[in-house]
C-alpha cells in the first residue's frame, strides 16, 4: 500500500505536465497602420503634425492626434530599436470606436499642406 499511493499520485500528476497553455502573441497591426506601428515618434509627427496630447506613464508614452477623429498611438521601448509605436486606438469625437487605419487616413487628408 505504501508504494501504491506514491505511484497513483505520480500518474495523476503526470497528466498535468503535458497540458500546454496557448502562447499569447501580439495582434497584427490594424489595416492602414503599418506605416506607423513599429516606428519611432518622429514618423507620426512628420505625417500628422504636432500631437494634441503627449502623455507619459512609466516607460510608456501616448501621442494623440485629433481632427475628424481621434488617434491614440502608444509607444514602448524596444530593445535595440528605441521607443516605437506598438499599439493604436481610434474613436470619433462623440466617443464611438473607429478603425485606426481609417482615422489615420482622415487625419492625413485633413492635414494642412506645408
Amino acid at each position: 500500500m505504501r508504494i501504491l499511493v506514491p505511484c497513483i499520485a505520480m500518474v495523476l500528476l503526470s497528466g498535468c505536465a503535458t497540458t500546454r497553455l496557448p502562447v499569447a502573441s501580439a495582434p497584427p497591426p490594424a489595416p492602414g497602420m503599418e506605416v506607423l506601428l513599429g516606428r519611432p515618434m518622429d514618423s507620426a509627427i512628420a505625417m500628422l503634425g504636432a500631437a494634441s496630447l503627449d502623455r507619459r506613464e512609466g516607460i510608456a508614452r501616448q501621442l494623440q492626434f485629433a481632427g475628424a477623429c481621434i488617434l491614440d498611438l502608444f509607444y514602448y521601448p524596444k530593445q535595440g530599436v528605441g521607443t516605437v509605436a506598438t499599439y493604436a486606438e481610434a474613436r470619433l469625437p462623440d466617443g464611438r470606436a473607429f478603425p485606426p487605419g481609417e482615422c489615420l487616413s482622415l487625419l492625413t487628408r485633413s492635414k494642412p499642406a506645408g
